[in-house]
């Protein structure tokens, strides 16, 4: 790699030295003149910072209240917003399907013929019947919509007549 390119040399960007100037801040609590290295918000919602020794920033944080002056619903309207970040949020369910609605259609339907397809009720799942189960109705000589009942005795009749004690052996 070639360290003397001329499109590169204009966004080297060297270190700031910033954090020098904070350190040697004398701690703003009275009557200490420790070096105040420990950045505290001045009040609520200011940009500005104040400037504590280890010390009194630990006595600073323990006397902090965030929710000092908000009224009780104003308190249980943050803890609210607060399980999700702050972040917008929706009900679970809302905004669901209605009846006469079908789906979240991206198009117009003047004709409403889409609305046709589906009547926006929940309909229980066809339980169908399994290869093997299908095979022993076959075997029995039944369809499969054949009732419990059914197969207990068509069962029944093919035990008495293939069975070697119900038939003489």
């Amino acid at each position: 790699m070639n360290l003397k390119s001329k499109y590169f040399d204009s966004i080297r960007i060297s270190k700031t030295g910033g954090n020098e100037v904070e350190a040697q801040v004398t701690c703003d609590w009275p009557e200490c003149s420790e070096v105040g290295s420990y950045p505290a918000p001045a009040a609520e919602g200011s940009t500005d910072k104040r400037y504590f020794c280890l010390e009194h920033i630990r006595t600073y944080n323990q006397s902090f209240n965030f929710f000092e002056g908000m009224t009780e619903a104003d308190i249980a309207a943050f803890q609210r917003s607060a399980r999700t970040g702050h972040r917008p949020t929706w009900t679970m369910g809302a905004n669901r399907n209605t009846p006469g609605q079908s789906g979240n259609w991206q198009w117009q339907d003047p004709l409403d013929l889409v609305s046709e397809v589906s009547d926006g009720k929940a309909r229980a799942p066809v339980k169908r019947a399994s290869s093997g189960q299908i095979r022993a109705l076959e075997v029995l000589e039944l369809d499969e919509h054949a009732t419990a009942e059914e197969v207990k005795t068509r069962y029944k009749a093919r035990i008495k007549k293939f069975h070697p004690d119900a038939n003489s052996g």
